[in-house]
């Protein structure tokens, strides 16, 4: 009797000490509690009990219902803490897929970028997933015909629930889970369906519930035998059969139907005579499928890209995050050394992640790439419809493209074991998001998804941003240099024109005559010109020259653009436009004058100096349809135009071997702005349309129109020299802390009332709190106060690098305030948006 205590008190003490030790093994922890976020509703994250059925097979990223009030939502799980303050807890309603959307490295990349872009998880998580996925998925349930139903003899059969899913096929043999969910009306359908599927008793195919989104089926036709002379005889009757019949056999027996021009009934009739079979097989959206990569061209690396290739190639192998930047002029061979780059990783089993910064890079980079990788490639952007980016989606999430390549949003392709993210051009603006949240910056969010991920990060530019370039100096990054064009060609020659010598007769004139001599030199050797005007429309503004008034946007604070060809005044802000008036809307007068100069009206000069001329024009409003981008690029590179003019589209990275002369139309048009980057915009852009000119064994010519050639600026172009530009502009950013030397955030308030935004923006300025390494600019009005019927205010902190090294003394601060604001006053029509790191400050 003595002994039974000790024992059982032995007993209880071992048993607590193996929980304990169990609880402690990795992934061991019982999965009771669950968060959840909701990226289409303005909701934090919420905490939910995990049901006992789902224990096993819930993990991070999967999707799921839940009780949100009295609606039904689905949410994504992010983590499963093991405790929580509150006292009552839903549990999670059912799963909505067998497996996880999103992998746990980007969920971390998830967290990372809520809380640096001081945003909600479930903001970062909208914009990471396809826009199909947040609308309502369906489940097809087909009953398998040649599987039987548990449930005679001995067998206890199945459970309630399962059988009462499988008593609804007594009348039909498919079904979607909302006509069993509407019959049924249990919860955790979803669980018992997926153990019927186990069973082998249904086949289950997700859909999209609007039919444009769901996967896309094709039909396949297979030659089941082969007609004989007589076959062919009794075919004579039906010559169509006949006709379908020799392609199909021409096409060794196999075809889909989209290759044939041919009835359904037609095909239906050979199927019955036993000649062919129709299958029904998904196939995948494929916008770029039109375009012919060719054959990968037999290229030498030079000395320089073989030594860049091999620094990041045996990284690779090192299995560890590794940054470089690529500083390569431009036609130094940037492109081949990724190339070579993700070969190799491929080599390895990973996968690769390519960022370009513009859409209209994207036909270009699709011929490139998969020339060499062929049906690896899957490609991003938000020009894709809903079903193509949802399939590009689909494969690189199941591994059937091991290589992602888009703009910036293609920075979270759901891509597995990543081998090395490629951040093609990582200088351009084009990266930065700023509008909606989450306001990321694809260059800063590649290099965080490379650190979760342990890879190889490359940034190549010709001229890299001053942030990239200083860590580089300061041995953050590994510096590869390119500092030769392929094959000895040599940079182009630059040509400054100074629009004040102009002479009197060509003042009015937009092309300068060296600019005009040199254009039509390249047409007369059958060379190719790009022309950049980095402004749309035709003219700037309008103005009556009698009172002096400006037509200007009803809601936004800028001057309406001339449209000459529909004759419209047009916001480029908010996409207001009215007709164009034939006199002044204040004083009547019929005395208007257009001013400035758009893309419109440099082409009216152009084909008024040289009739024949064969152009392209490249803007937004040229490239509003679908595959505008890739047609105009297809043409010129096929030599169907002798001139492409554009905005600065046309500057970006393209590689057209017969342009020989690059024209700058207005080099000021951005240099001027109120804006600490401008500068360094401006000579970026000039550099890079510099880079157009000049490929293949030829020295190209650059002219460059100015009114301000005395600005420093232009010597740095002259000489084409990034390092002494870099040293000479970095000077002034060091002396203000502004970036790379300091952290910097925009507060804007936005609201149609002025009054308001105004209070608003000074209380939230009254409620930071005194420190004494921030400095607060504002509030002020924003330099463009009004946009899309919303007035603006702004406030600009800022914090010294050495002292917020990683600006979270800053984010902590606005977080302080924001809580103030939101505890003490109330401007329900005003609203705050935080932008972090923002690369434009109007």
């Amino acid at each position: 009797m003595t002994l039974r205590p000790w024992f059982i008190r032995v007993f209880m003490l071992a048993k607590r000490w193996y929980a304990l030790y169990i609880q402690t093994m990795p992934g061991s922890r019982e999965k009771k509690l669950a968060d959840v976020v909701f990226p289409l509703l303005p909701l934090k994250t919420l905490t939910y009990l995990v049901p006992i059925p789902f224990r096993d097979e819930i993990g991070v990223g999967h999707r799921v219902v839940v009780p949100v009030g009295k609606r039904h939502e689905c949410g994504l799980i992010v983590s499963f803490p093991e405790k929580t303050p509150l006292k009552s807890l839903k549990p999670i309603e059912d799963l909505v897929e067998p497996e996880p959307l999103l992998s746990q490295e980007i969920i971390d990349l998830a967290k990372w970028a809520s809380d640096y872009y001081m945003c909600t998880i479930g903001e970062v998580i909208r914009a990471m997933l396809p826009s199909v996925l947040h609308r309502e998925t369906d489940l097809l349930l087909k009953k398998n015909q040649e599987a039987a139903i548990p449930g005679s003899g001995s067998d206890p059969g199945l459970p309630k629930k399962q059988q009462s899913i499988m008593s609804l096929f007594e009348t039909r043999d498919t079904l979607t889970f909302h006509t069993v969910q509407k019959n049924l009306k249990m919860n955790a359908l979803r669980h018992e369906i997926r153990q019927l599927e186990s069973l082998g008793l249904i086949h289950v195919h997700y859909i999209l519930e609007e039919p444009r989104s769901r996967p896309k089926m094709e039909t396949r036709i297979t030659l089941l035998k082969s007609p004989s002379e007589a076959d062919w005889d009794i075919l004579k009757k039906a010559p169509r059969q006949a006709e379908i019949l020799k392609q199909i056999i021409g096409q060794d027996g196999c075809i889909v139907r989209s290759d044939l021009n041919t009835d359904l009934s037609v095909l239906r009739n050979l199927e019955q005579r036993g000649w062919i079979s129709l299958s029904e097989k998904e196939t995948y959206r494929d916008p770029y499928a039109h375009i012919v990569p060719g054959k990968p061209k037999d290229i030498s690396l030079t000395t320089h890209q073989s030594e860049a290739v091999g620094r990041i190639t045996e990284s690779l192998k090192c299995a560890d995050f590794i940054p470089f930047l690529l500083y390569g002029i431009t036609a130094s061979g940037k492109t081949q050394v990724y190339i070579e780059v993700v070969r190799e990783a491929l080599n390895q089993g990973k996968t690769a992640l390519i960022l370009i910064p513009e859409i209209s890079l994207t036909p270009q980079a699709v011929q490139r790439y998969r020339s060499v990788f062929h049906e690896e490639v899957a490609i991003v952007h938000s020009r894709m419809s809903h079903g193509e980016r949802f399939d590009s989606w689909r494969k690189l999430k199941e591994g059937k493209c091991r290589i992602a390549l888009g703009p910036r949003s293609a920075v979270f392709a759901p891509l597995g074991h990543l081998g090395v993210i490629i951040v093609d051009e990582e200088h351009d603006a084009s990266y930065k998001q700023n509008d909606p949240a989450p306001r990321y910056h694809a260059r800063d969010l590649a290099i965080m998804r490379a650190s979760i991920n342990r890879c190889v990060v490359v940034l190549g530019s010709a001229s890299p941003s001053f942030e990239s370039y200083a860590n580089a100096k300061e041995g953050k990054y590994r510096l590869c240099r390119l500092p030769e064009r392929i094959d000895q060609v040599e940079l182009p020659a630059i040509s400054l024109v100074d629009r004040n010598e102009v002479p009197g007769e060509y003042r009015r004139r937009i092309i300068s005559p060296l600019l005009e001599e040199k254009i039509g030199k390249c047409l007369a050797q059958g060379e190719q010109t790009i022309l950049l005007q980095n402004r749309r429309g035709y003219a700037t503004f309008l103005r009556c020259r009698s009172c002096g008034s400006i037509e200007t946007c009803v809601n936004c604070d800028i001057t309406l653009t001339y449209h000459r060809t529909d004759c419209t005044l047009r916001c480029h802000l908010c996409g207001y436009q009215k007709a164009a008036p034939s006199s002044c809307s204040q004083c009547g007068g019929p005395n208007l004058g257009y001013r400035g100069t758009g893309t419109q009206k440099v082409e009216e000069e152009i084909r008024s100096l040289f009739e024949e001329i064969r152009l392209l024009r490249m803007d937004t409003d040229t490239t509003r349809s679908k595959h505008a981008h890739s047609d105009i690029v297809h043409h010129f590179e096929n030599h169907q135009a002798d001139l492409l003019l554009g905005t600065q589209m046309v500057a970006k990275g393209h590689d057209f071997p017969g342009v020989s002369l690059v024209g700058v139309i207005s080099a000021d048009t951005g240099l001027l702005f109120p804006d600490f980057r401008a500068e360094e915009r401006t000579f970026q852009m000039l550099l890079q349309a510099a880079g157009r000119a000049g490929r293949r064994h030829r020295r190209g010519e650059v002219v460059i129109q100015t009114f301000y050639p005395d600005h420093p600026i232009f010597a740095y172009t002259l000489n084409q020299d990034y390092e002494a530009f870099f040293e000479y502009a970095i000077a002034h950013r060091r002396s203000l802390n502004y970036p790379p030397f300091g952290k910097l955030i925009v507060l804007r308030f936005r609201g149609p009332w002025l009054k308001s935004v105004e209070n608003a923006a000074r209380a939230f300025s009254g409620s930071l709190p005194e420190h004494a390494h921030i400095t607060k600019l504002g509030p002020v009005a924003s330099p463009i106060s009004r946009k899309k019927g919303q007035y603006l205010y702004q406030i600009v902190l800022r914090s010294a690098k050495q002292n917020d090294k990683s600006g979270r003394k800053l984010r902590d601060a606005i977080r302080a305030a924001m809580r103030r604001y939101e505890n003490t006053y109330h401007f329900p029509d005003v609203r705050l948006i935080v932008d972090v790191d923002p690369v434009d400050l109007l």
